[in-house]
């Protein structure tokens, strides 16, 4: 191994460090009651060596958020493909959310509960970057989604809304039972099962023929077909804090 190369894979063992502490104490204090210095004390750094890896606390916590939506979206893309149906690739959509959940705890709390915490205070070009990122996992359930259209197996709704149905749906229920879980005698499990079964029911042509196209109007003007990609419910305005 060269030095150049030694030098490359300890630093990247240091950035793995703090971002694991980091995380680590997101989850457990809150990101807004953790401080840079719990982080580098809990990583074994001094403060200053450890603004050599990370501006601010922010860039630490977003870096997590990009790690989180790589992963995930490189997940779904593979448990998507080979799948017949719309419906199948749906449920693995899904099924992939969920095996985050149960393999990385840091997950749900840190993409869905304290996400809107830092979201306003992160740098435009983290935004513009974790938008880019997010955008890549849309893309899946669109092409999913569009092609069900080409089939004949899904309603020829846009695909930006059959998305946000999806998700409204899958993580309302989560933060359901996030806040109110010891109220229900069924699972989350059960619950996000229910959950697809209706939404499937919902966007699914069951008979098997091709609807007519339905457009609606916008206050703007022109109408919108499924093909128009309209605004997902959790992307980020660049030119806003």
């Amino acid at each position: 191994m060269s030095s150049r190369d030694r030098i490359a894979r300890e630093r990247q063992a240091r950035i793995e460090r703090i971002l694991e502490q980091a995380e680590r104490l997101f989850v457990d204090k809150g990101y807004a009651s953790t401080t840079v210095d719990d982080i580098a004390r809990q990583a074994d750094f001094s403060r200053t060596a450890l603004y050599q890896y990370f501006r601010s606390k922010e860039d630490m916590y977003a870096s997590i958020l990009e790690r989180y939506t790589d992963l995930l979206a490189d997940r779904v893309a593979q448990a998507t493909t080979g799948k017949a149906s719309t419906a199948e690739k749906i449920r693995a959509f899904l099924g992939e959310i969920r095996r985050m959940i149960r393999e990385k705890p840091g997950f749900f709390e840190l993409y869905f509960i304290q996400r809107h915490q830092v979201q306003p205070r992160l740098s435009e070009d983290w935004k513009i970057r974790l938008n880019e990122k997010r955008r890549r996992l849309e893309n899946i359930f669109r092409e999913a989604y569009q092609e069900g259209i080409r089939k004949g197996e899904v309603r020829p709704i846009r695909y930006k809304d059959a998305s946000n149905l999806f998700f409204a749906q899958v993580m309302g229920m989560m933060l359901l039972h996030e806040y109110y879980g010891d109220e229900f005698d069924v699972s989350l499990e059960e619950h996000l099962d229910q959950c697809l079964d209706v939404y499937l029911e919902f966007v699914q042509n069951l008979d098997g023929r091709q609807p007519p196209a339905q457009r609606r109007k916008t206050k703007a003007g022109p109408a919108e077909s499924a093909e128009s990609p309209g605004k997902g419910a959790f992307e980020t305005d660049p030119g806003r804090s």
